[in-house]
């Protein structure tokens, strides 16, 4: 039998995919055995690195892939000769913290850079010491040097950035998975009554009252409210239309469903005909961000009298009772909010539990279902 010699090309690449398994030296293999028998093999870039293979993957372990994903995990190791400020800039220059709403922007610049901030603490520090286990430690003592509130806050920020750096290969640990709270925060209890939302409409500056009475009767969050247009409402013959709304919070993943209101209708009909934005500063141009509708909000609140407790944001809040004492079911209540499932059903939980009166007519239900029993017992 006549052998056909092999191309120069393919002896070559044949070559060097027989080499691979030699020259990526440091390749940690683990073999297990599953609960069902089945017997699995997992490569890691180094013991204790990142998973670079198993059988899951796309590509084979012999494959151009398979050095690829070994090479970004070394890479990542040795970026730890840089310090922790590297990451810091690294981050503020990115696509991820460009779409962060303002007032989380603004809320993580000020968390890096006050007295004491991340950048002061740990700006200078080698990046080898976020692959060491020991900065949860260290890091977790920093934040307690704070009131519990400030504390949370720096330590979300800091949580931020070290995910971001592990997301893009910079750090190849994350230490600050998983930490607790110290202060859980719970507004669900503080809602406009509504005399006190007769009240700002009837007295504040018209530019002022639309701003809350959007905020009630969509229970869009401000940074949604900010950005709200005309082109976001679609007519009905049946009704006064709906908005429907990608909300910014979760980058556009998750749309908001919201029926116009009699009360969001007239707000509309009102609006100047050339007036794109339905909510506008008190010179007709748009709002800089949504703390400066905040800002409106709560200087108005103090100049008429209302608890000073209240703020713009609880006005969700006020929006999520009013839904469930409507008798909205979960899915209404999501698709309303712009919530994934799971999460209103969270909500739901905690405002039913701190509604008096929607207690008062779970109570009442109750006790007419048991009348109705009693009665077919008798």
């Amino acid at each position: 039998m006549r052998l056909v010699a092999k191309p120069r090309w393919l002896t070559t690449i044949l070559t060097v995919v027989a080499k691979l398994r030699v020259q990526l030296k440091g390749v940690h293999r683990v073999r297990k055995t599953l609960a069902g028998g089945t017997l699995v093999e997992y490569h890691y870039a180094w013991r204790g690195g990142p998973r670079i293979w198993d059988k899951s993957m796309a590509y084979g372990q012999n494959s151009i892939e398979y050095v690829e994903a070994f090479r970004h995990a070394t890479m990542a190791r040795t970026v730890t000769k840089g310090t922790f400020q590297d990451i810091i800039n690294e981050f503020f220059g990115s696509s991820e913290f460009a779409k962060l709403g303002d007032r989380t922007k603004k809320d993580n610049w000020g968390n890096v850079a006050r007295k004491g901030g991340i950048e002061e603490e740990f700006g200078k520090a080698p990046i080898a010491a976020f692959e060491d286990k020991r900065i949860r430690q260290e890091i977790l003592r920093w934040r307690d040097k704070f009131t519990s509130g400030t504390g949370d806050n720096l330590m979300s920020t800091m949580q931020r950035i070290v995910s971001f750096a592990h997301e893009r290969g910079l750090l190849s640990e994350h230490y600050l998975l998983r930490i607790k709270k110290q202060v859980k925060s719970n507004r669900a209890s503080i809602i406009w009554t509504q005399a006190e939302i007769d009240l700002m409409v009837k007295d504040a500056p018209r530019y002022v009252s639309r701003i809350l009475i959007a905020a009630v009767e969509t229970g869009l969050r401000p940074g949604d409210l900010q950005m709200l247009q005309r082109s976001d409402f679609q007519k009905s013959n049946s009704n006064d239309g709906r908005i429907i709304l990608k909300t910014r919070k979760s980058r556009g993943k998750n749309y908001a469903t919201v029926p116009v209101s009699w009360r969001m209708a007239a707000l509309i009909a009102k609006l100047p005909f050339d007036q794109g934005r339905i909510i506008t500063a008190a010179d007709g141009k748009d709002f800089e961000n949504s703390d400066s509708m905040g800002r409106a909000i709560t200087e108005w609140r103090d100049r008429l009298g209302i608890r000073k407790e209240l703020r713009l944001y609880d006005a969700r809040g006020t929006a999520v009772t009013r839904l469930l004492r409507a008798g909205c079911n979960l899915a209404e209540l999501a698709s309303h909010m712009g919530w994934g499932y799971q999460h209103a059903a969270q909500m739901v939980e905690k405002y039913a539990a701190l509604d008096p009166d929607m207690t008062d007519g779970v109570r009442e239900k109750v006790e007419r279902r048991e009348r109705l029993d009693a009665e077919k017992d008798s």
